[in-house]
């Protein structure tokens, strides 16, 4: 059932882009998909990004909430479901979209890790992308298949340069979402942060290690969506940051105006006491 709603499409995608592109090189063919794939997630990203992003703002607050609570459980979650409502956030806000990306993500994996080994070619691919001529020439001479990378770098095997790329893409990566302002002291929030930082430097290396047993075409993918999703997150952050600057002009420009009518207001009061001050001495001198 998995295997027939999620890997097959996929499969068939990547040998659809194999088949049609000059030169059938398998390696960009994997490229091509791993694009495709997180421009078709990219709504599910950016809400993912945005609501990851309002959550670090939170912190401040959530760790003030958290000092007045004083160790009351119930007394700091009913105030902090009082701040997400007002915020209009929840914890569990950049979770969803992650949990509906992961089985595509699994879906690829076992796509890429299959396609490398050409008897899963028969077994797999549709009858219209099995007509393609290179995909029928894979099928009907085994041999002639080369999943190769720029015709240099043979996917099938592991490779140390594509592993090493695939864990800095995914170090870079998960700096940029790194908060820039972490808890100090003791305290649950202090150790967890100090355990995400440390989680940074933990996920690259067990990439490189994973990544030279396993055949670098799926090593290749990890390094092509890291980066993809390094450029994902760095236009959500400029975003954001315009969004900010965009805000912090229009509350400048109200304040502007509140204190030009304020000063107006002073000046027509100042002129109308004067005003009655000088018909009260006119009255007098009558």
């Amino acid at each position: 059932m998995f295997t027939t709603i999620f890997v097959e499409p996929l499969f068939n995608i990547l040998f659809l882009f194999y088949g049609l592109l000059p030169g059938h090189d398998f390696g960009v063919a994997v490229i091509m998909l791993t694009i495709l794939v997180r421009i078709l997630l990219w709504p599910l990203v950016k809400k993912q990004l945005h609501s990851q992003r309002a959550m670090q703002k939170l912190a401040p607050e959530v760790a003030r909430v958290r000092a007045e609570a004083k160790g009351d459980r119930q007394k700091e979650t009913q105030m902090l479901m009082e701040l997400y409502k007002e915020k209009g956030t929840s914890p569990f806000a950049p979770i969803i979209p992650l949990l509906i990306q992961l089985p595509i993500f699994f879906a690829l994996y076992i796509a890429f890790r299959d396609s490398v080994h050409p008897e899963m070619i028969k077994e797999l691919t549709y009858p219209f992308v099995e007509s393609i001529p290179a995909v029928q020439q894979a099928i009907v001479n085994p041999s002639s298949f080369s999943p190769t990378l720029f015709g240099v770098v043979n996917l099938t095997q592991p490779n140390v340069i594509l592993a090493l790329g695939a864990a800095l893409a995914q170090f870079y990566q998960a700096k940029m979402m790194q908060p820039k302002n972490k808890p100090a002291g003791q305290g649950m929030e202090a150790d967890v942060a100090r355990m995400m930082s440390g989680m940074i430097y933990v996920f690259p290396v067990l990439t490189f290690v994973i990544g030279l047993t396993l055949p670098s075409a799926l090593a290749l993918f990890w390094m092509v969506t890291s980066l993809i999703a390094a450029l994902q997150q760095h236009l959500v952050l400029r975003q954001d940051a315009e969004e900010l600057e965009e805000a912090a002009e229009v509350v400048a420009q109200s304040s502007k105006k509140l204190e030009t009518h304020a000063l107006g207001s002073g000046g027509s009061k100042a002129n109308r006491s004067k005003a009655k001050g000088g018909s009260k001495k006119k009255t007098k001198k009558k």
